[in-house]
C-alpha cells in the first residue's frame, strides 16, 4: 500500500471522543464521552468476524488515517472515535507515512450497544 496521501483524500470528518467523570443533578460520579477534537480522515473500511457462542458474528471493523497530532499518538487507545455510522472504539494508533508527510493510522471496531 503506497504511504502517500493528498490533501482531497482526507474527506471524512470525524470526532475524537474522551471519557470524563462529570457529576449529574443527584452529586453522582458518571463517566460520560466528550468531544475533543474534530480532524478529518481518510476512512478504510474492512470486514471483520469473531466467533460467540459457537456463532459467527460479523464485526464493523475499519482503519481512519488523519494528520500527525502528538497527543493523539500518546493517548489514542484511550478515546474513541464517533462517525456518521456510529460510535467507534480505537484498538491501536500507529505511525503512517513518509519524514514528510506525517499522518496517524488509527484501527477500530465498531461500539456495541
Amino acid at each position: 500500500m503506497a504511504k502517500t496521501l493528498f490533501a482531497g483524500e482526507l474527506n471524512a470528518p470525524i470526532q475524537l471522543l474522551e471519557q470524563v467523570t462529570v457529576q449529574n443533578s443527584h452529586s453522582e460520579s458518571v463517566k460520560t464521552w466528550v468531544v475533543k477534537s474534530t480532524k478529518f480522515s481518510k476512512r478504510i473500511d474492512a470486514g471483520g468476524s469473531e466467533e460467540l457462542d459457537g456463532r459467527l458474528i460479523a464485526l464493523s471493523v475499519c482503519k481512519y488515517i488523519i494528520r500527525y497530532d502528538a497527543e493523539i499518538l500518546k493517548t489514542g487507545t484511550q478515546l474513541a472515535i464517533r462517525d456518521i455510522d456510529g460510535d467507534y472504539d480505537i484498538h491501536s494508533v500507529a505511525h503512517y507515512g513518509t519524514q514528510r508527510n506525517k499522518f496517524i493510522e488509527i484501527k477500530c471496531s465498531k461500539r456495541g450497544d
